[in-house]
């Protein structure tokens, strides 16, 4: 497991190269950080804002190259299956499905019956199910479900912060052209929903659906 520490200082090129030959050949591995560093071609140094009240996470899948498949491979998958089929022709779940496909976040603080079966159908990640498992074999669904622990999944977007700020939890994220990553973080509310913000680090706020059913 690589470890990755909060930056007191300045985050150069030779230290960044330094993190990226240690994660070399990790890339499915669970990893701790504080703070993810911008890429080289963003900036050669962490913002100082993102130190401030930063949440310790874990990253527990991160498949970069990982891409949704297509919507015509999405509805041919999902129509072999006995619980969708015909149902994702009227409601609720035709609502329910287009939800899970127009977003690329999502945020749980429940583990849920189903073992997350329908987040993971609905959203694509059928693709990559049994490596999303790792993110399941010890306690984290019970603290999942006792509220002490948060989870967001995120699509096309590389984590870069996870900071507590004041009542709400601020996720600063950079776009990429694919990826997938689950994230891990303890909670610091105990409300129904996770109060969440995610912004892009040039200050573009992106939709979070909630996956708690």
């Amino acid at each position: 497991m690589a470890i990755f520490e909060t930056v007191a200082q300045p985050f150069s090129l030779a230290l960044m190269t330094a993190a990226m030959i240690s994660t070399a050949g990790g890339l499915n591995q669970s990893t701790s950080l504080s703070v993810m560093a911008p890429s080289v071609a963003q900036a050669q140094s962490v913002d100082p804002q993102f130190l401030d009240n930063a949440l310790p996470v874990e990253v527990c899948l991160d498949l970069p190259h990982w891409q949704r498949p297509s919507p015509q491979a999405q509805q041919k998958h999902l129509q072999t299956i006995p619980q969708y089929g015909a149902a994702l022709q009227s409601e609720p779940l035709l609502s329910v499905a287009k939800d899970w496909w127009s977003h690329e976040i999502f945020s749980f603080t429940t583990y849920g019956l189903s073992a997350r079966t329908d987040p993971l159908y609905l959203s694509g990640l059928w693709t990559v199910v049994d490596q999303t498992w790792a993110c399941y074999e010890g306690t984290q669904p019970e603290a999942i479900n006792q509220g002490t622990l948060a989870e967001v999944w995120l699509m096309n977007h590389r984590l870069l912060a996870v900071q507590w700020q004041q009542d709400r939890y601020v996720m600063t994220v950079e776009p990429a052209e694919s990826g997938l990553q689950l994230v891990q973080f303890p909670r610091q509310e105990q409300g129904p929903s996770l109060p969440i913000a995610l912004m892009t680090l040039a200050g573009d706020t992106l939709a979070v659906m909630s996956g708690d059913w």
